[in-house]
């Protein structure tokens, strides 16, 4: 009887606590956002730990609600969308998002003549007005339909989080198939699918890492069974959505082998080329690399090697040298990923997924920029494996929204709140990896 009131009361909590976080809520209200985070997270766990108590239709039913909760609201803690909305717009009237930047349109007649562009053109910001879309092809497919019923901001913005769930589904159709494929429990599903930042983030905050996730999870679905054809096929959609599966071909060499992967890699790079051209040519491609570089050279949040390298860096020269430890950085991760790959035998899949979680897992921490949906990857890619340091992260993230608080990201309580995240997640990926099992017997894949 006491389980069943904990069960019912925790289904309770994690939807208010759901609806709460994406009701109208500035960002910058931290303290809000990280109590309901918290209880929703909270009740999230309970729910997990007890998932065997629940039929299948009624876990459903839970991820249903929690979605529907998440539709309601235009994202109040992400602009992103505004510039969803305006590049499928400009693609409407005939502009490549590729060629003009924001502003540069501003004063055209079709955009002073329309107070529903202007809204989307403010709402933007000032740093996406002044830069070329970094938005690949495919994903600019979304923005295309999710304007091409109406000029409404409340219309469209639900079109494109109908349009991310709708993806999701499919997603969640073959992460299922996979996962009966491996003999692995379907339940594992529900770390994800039930994960509040996966749903807060991907239909709440309309983000496509939940879309680029569901296509490379069919994509290793056939992968899997060396299906090489449609697993390429579906990788490079992938790709296009998000750029960050290309840092995973590496590790499918040894898995695939000599010939297997160069079919692989030969039709993915095809297709990826084929799919940009769609929109890129030889006069924007510059464009859309100097936007991409911009995340690597200028952009730092919730960085924690990098923040401290710059530090570093402004005691000895004066300098902030993020434009140049950035890319260091990056090639070190690299560097680490390619030994990932070429080390050792990687002949089934469970030697893969743990090596693409690490692998996720490092070019993670050597990033400069760490916003919370940017970790969903590497849960996604977790559910095949006994690490749990993901999921701790997918909890602890969340508080980075604390940066909003504070102009000066070097101010106590962001750097503290920042320190103890990574000393526990750092703590917990040292255990894991070297014992090979999570410490929370009920998150264990086996």
């Amino acid at each position: 009887m006491a389980k069943r009131i904990l069960i019912a009361f925790s289904i309770v909590v994690f939807l208010t606590s759901i609806f709460l976080v994406n009701w109208q809520v500035d960002r910058t209200q931290f303290g809000f956002i990280a109590t309901f985070y918290s209880l929703a997270f909270t009740a999230y766990l309970i729910i997990i730990k007890f998932k065997d108590q629940f039929e299948f239709k009624y876990l459903i039913l839970i991820a249903g609600v929690a979605h529907i909760f998440s539709m309601i609201y235009e994202p109040f803690l992400s602009i992103d969308y505004y510039r969803f909305i305006w590049d499928g717009e400009m693609t409407w009237l005939g502009i490549n998002p590729f060629t003009y930047k924001p502003q540069e349109l501003l004063n055209e007649s079709f955009v002073q003549n329309s107070p529903y562009l202007l809204e989307v053109y403010e709402g933007i910001g000032r740093m996406s007005q002044a830069n070329y879309s970094v938005y690949p092809p495919v994903n600019q497919g979304y923005f295309i339909l999710t304007t091409a019923f109406s000029s409404s901001l409340v219309i469209n913005t639900f079109v494109l989080k109908l349009l991310i769930v709708i993806t999701e589904v499919f997603g969640l159709i073959y992460l299922r198939k996979l996962l009966i494929h491996l003999n692995i429990d379907t339940s594992r599903i529900w770390l994800l699918y039930l994960n509040p930042l996966w749903i807060i983030e991907c239909t709440g905050n309309t983000h496509f890492e939940g879309v680029m996730i569901s296509y490379l999870f069919i994509a290793l679905y056939f992968l899997i069974q060396k299906k090489i054809i449609p697993g390429a096929s579906l990788f490079a959609i992938a790709v296009q959505i998000k750029l960050i599966p290309l840092m995973l071909l590496p590790l499918f060499y040894r898995f695939l082998g000599f010939w297997k992967s160069a079919l692989f890699y030969s039709i993915t790079i095809t297709l990826v080329i084929l799919l940009a051209l769609l929109q890129l040519n030889a006069d924007n491609i510059h464009n859309f690399g100097n936007s991409v570089r911009l995340y690597f050279q200028v952009f730092e949040f919730n960085s924690f090697i990098l923040h401290y390298y710059v530090q570093y860096g402004i005691a000895e020269t004066g300098w902030n040298l993020t434009k140049t430890y950035g890319p260091q950085l990056s090639k070190i991760a690299i560097g680490f990923i390619m030994i990932l790959a070429l080390y050792g035998q990687i002949n089934d899949w469970k030697k893969l997924f743990k090596r693409m979680t690490i692998a996720f897992f490092v070019y993670l921490l050597f990033s400069s920029t760490l916003h919370p949906w940017y970790i969903l990857t590497m849960l996604a890619l977790s559910l095949f494996t006994n690490y749990t340091f993901p999921l701790l992260w997918s909890f602890m993230i969340f508080f980075s929204y604390i940066f909003y608080n504070y102009n000066d990201s070097n101010a106590f309580e962001v750097r503290t709140i920042v320190n103890i995240e990574y000393i526990a997640l750092l703590a917990l990926f040292f255990f894991e990896v070297i014992k090979g099992k999570s410490p929370f017997k009920f998150l264990r894949l086996n």
